[in-house]
């Protein structure tokens, strides 16, 4: 009995998690739980291992693994810190390094904040026989300061990677020479790329930000087994005429589940790259067979054309963001487009963005969703334009909506209304026909009409809706009024205060008042006597 287990170690990390800080990567505030988890290895040795892999399971630095020695020196720069070595590493520090470095899951590490000397790396690489730094790491968030840092990034990681976020690419340096000729496959982020498919050859989930240029990235198809890719691109002219081999490449990937990509191009090479890559395009682009969720950023134009090559037969959600204004008629071939392609399994539509028009031919957001009216077993729509100016909704707009939905759990169709003069009662309709709508954001509704409404012809519910934003001014507007009709409809809205986005038409302060309001509403309902 000598040898009796006191603690069992799975509560002892429990325990401990709970000490871990809530939030990563970590802040100042972070400092005293950290503190106390390192308190806790100290304390003994029952302690030490459960604490320790706590402690060191979530790291925003690689400099804290690599600042273990003397020999490792800090250089400060006006704009960064690196760290250098002064000498060969004691065995004895590589040997702390690795009992750490086993530990951790989670590596978030700026590089053009703090960057570690190559040399540094080297050393523990080489003490470690060439086996990756961090073993067992599963995520890491890398922000580059030169292209040739994402290099560095190979000797960390294991197949134990999952998921590998790159941000800044670009931003510090050129990722292409200054001729702009086609790179090589030696080239650095080419050269990571590759080296990557060998390292971390189960990796499922990239995200890559900068200014990326395409032919950095159209060897991506060689991590097999990625499920969601994320390319944000900031680059002024997008990828231009060189998106085409970033999209075959994409589309080769067998498993790729969720895809995000930003398609922009400036407006002087647009319609010359359609026109170009029209006959390429037709003949030989299609993949993305098993995609679930795409998300693009771009002109619609070039975004319906791409998704008329997509082949998936599972695509459940699309979101898309339309940087400038475009036309009303490529929203609606847009949805036609989504809702002839994937009517059997889309499940979410969200676009946000602007459209052209003038105030004498204004647009209706009802011949805008209308391709979407036939598809039943939509969950969430979201169409949301901070400058887009239209017809408010009306009565018989409302109706059809909720009845073309009744499986909606999402609905946000915010714009500029002219006027704002749909009932605030005509609401009721999602009350009665959409039974799991759960949040509601809708411009065009006339809150300073609720005053003029009879309240007691609003039909009663119990529906469960419990968010709901009706955009406009509220100067003048009977809040108590609008609160009342709010609860009769829908009694379980959340009435407390919550962040919203900014929306030109919204009134922030009347909001508010219409919430207490709410509030008030609520508190003398649950206190009358029932009947």
């Amino acid at each position: 009995m000598a040898n009796r287990q006191l603690w069992n170690d799975d509560i002892l990390r429990e325990i401990f998690a709970h000490l871990a800080p809530a939030t990563f990567p970590f802040t100042k505030d972070d400092r005293p739980s950290l503190a106390a988890l390192a308190c806790c290895a100290r304390a003994s040795k029952t302690l030490y291992e459960p604490a320790s892999d706590v402690l060191w399971r979530e790291i925003d630095s690689v400099v804290i693994l690599s600042v273990l020695s003397p020999a490792v020196l800090k250089k400060e720069d006006k704009h960064f810190t690196t760290f250098v070595s002064s000498g060969p590493l004691p065995d004895a520090v590589c040997a702390r390094f690795r009992n750490y470095a086993h530990r951790v899951r989670r590596l978030v590490h700026r590089a053009e904040r703090t960057r570690v000397q190559p040399t540094v790396l080297d050393g523990l690489y080489a003490y470690a026989g060439g086996e990756p730094l961090l073993p067992n790491v599963k995520a890491v968030f890398w922000c580059q300061r030169t292209p040739p840092d994402v290099l560095e990034i190979l000797p960390v990681v294991s197949t134990s990677l999952r998921e590998l976020c790159i941000a800044e690419i670009g931003v510090h340096g050129n990722l292409v020479p200054a001729s702009g000729a086609q790179v090589s496959t030696g080239f650095a982020f080419s050269r990571f790329i590759r080296g990557l498919s060998t390292v971390a050859p189960w990796l499922e989930t990239l995200t890559l930000s900068g200014n990326i240029h395409s032919s950095s990235i159209i060897c991506v198809s060689e991590l097999k087994k990625l499920k969601a890719l994320s390319i944000i691109n900031f680059a002024h002219h997008g990828f231009g005429a060189g998106y085409l081999p970033v999209l075959r490449s994409c589309a080769a990937l067998s498993h790729l589940r969720e895809f995000g990509i930003n398609l922009t191009i400036d407006e002087a090479s647009l319609a010359d790259t359609l026109r170009a890559s029209t006959e390429e395009l037709d003949l030989d682009f299609a993949g993305f067979h098993s995609l679930r969720a795409l998300r693009v950023h771009g002109s619609l134009a070039l975004v319906r054309r791409f998704l008329s090559h997509v082949s998936s037969t599972e695509l459940a959600s699309f979101g898309a963001f339309v940087p400038r204004p475009d036309r009303l008629e490529d929203y609606r071939h847009c949805l036609e487009t989504l809702s002839t392609r994937f009517a059997s399994t889309l499940r979410t539509v969200r676009l946000s963005g602007s459209w052209t028009g003038t105030m004498a031919s204004l647009a209706s957001p009802l011949d805008i969703l209308r391709p979407l009216l036939h598809l039943s077993q939509l969950e969430e729509v979201c169409l949301i334009s901070g400058t887009g100016v239209a017809v408010t909704f009306t009565v018989a707009d409302v109706l059809t909506f909720a009845k073309a939905w009744p499986n909606m759990q999402e609905l946000k169709v915010l714009y500029q209304a002219v006027p704002a003069a749909l009932p605030i009662d005509a609401l009721s309709a999602f009350a009665a026909h959409c039974p799991r709508l759960h949040t509601l954001w809708l411009a065009s509704v006339d809150l300073r009409g609720a005053a003029s409404r009879k309240l007691a012809d609003c039909p009663e519910s119990r529906h469960a809706l419990k968010r709901l934003w009706l955009v406009g001014d509220m100067t003048a507007a009977d809040v108590g009024q609008i609160a009342r009709f709010v609860d009769r409809m829908f009694p379980c809205v959340d009435s407390r205060p919550v962040e919203l986005p900014w929306h030109p038409s919204q009134d922030v302060e009347g909001w508010k008042r219409m919430l207490t309001s709410l509030r008030e509403v609520k508190a003398a309902r649950l206190v009358q006597p029932l009947i």
